[in-house]
């Protein structure tokens, strides 16, 4: 009977969290900072050193994705004109949107694997996702746990990398 009480709750914690992931505002673009109102000027926001050109690793660390890069370098000459530029902000919307479902199906991936494992308290750790990178937070009952919460998020396709912020719980 426990057993399959401990199933119905799981199932439930795993309904919950992929309800609220599905209900939640990271599905939309929801950035709030200010954007160049025209392609121009976005373009020389991502040419960082001025060459009139963005480099893949321009792109890169304004969130763009390589694949998107090397789709718009129509010259494949390793180098985004003005035009390709505009014509990948113009098909793709820089990529943003689909970064916010990549990082919510990776929260609730994480999550996921987080309840079903017997050895973590799940419900009190806490999963937030940034361009791949997981931070975890909340409390656990020991060093193991706190090593076995790090390795369980790592483990999730998707994952860049983890910050573990877990905390162990004094005894009480």
């Amino acid at each position: 009977m426990k057993s399959r009480s401990h199933h119905n709750t799981l199932n439930l914690a795993l309904a919950s969290v992929l309800g609220i992931v599905a209900t939640s505002p990271v599905w939309a673009d929801t950035t709030t900072a200010p954007k160049p109102a025209n392609p121009a000027a976005l373009f020389q926001s991502y040419d960082q050193n001025g060459d009139k050109q963005v480099t893949l690793e321009e792109f890169s660390a304004q969130g763009g994705q390589e694949s998107t890069f090397k789709t718009g370098d129509a010259n494949a000459d390793g180098n985004l004109s003005v035009n390709e530029f505009a014509k990948i902000m113009a098909s793709n919307k820089g990529d943003k949107s689909s970064k916010f479902i990549s990082d919510a199906l990776i929260t609730a991936k994480v999550k996921a694997m987080l309840l079903k494992d017997d050895s973590i308290k799940g419900l009190d750790v806490n999963v937030d996702t940034h361009q791949g990178m997981v931070q975890l937070s909340g409390t656990v009952a020991s060093p193991a746990q706190l090593v076995d919460a790090g390795r369980l998020a790592a483990s999730v396709e998707g994952v860049r990398s983890v910050r573990n912020d877990l905390q162990i719980k004094a005894p009480s």
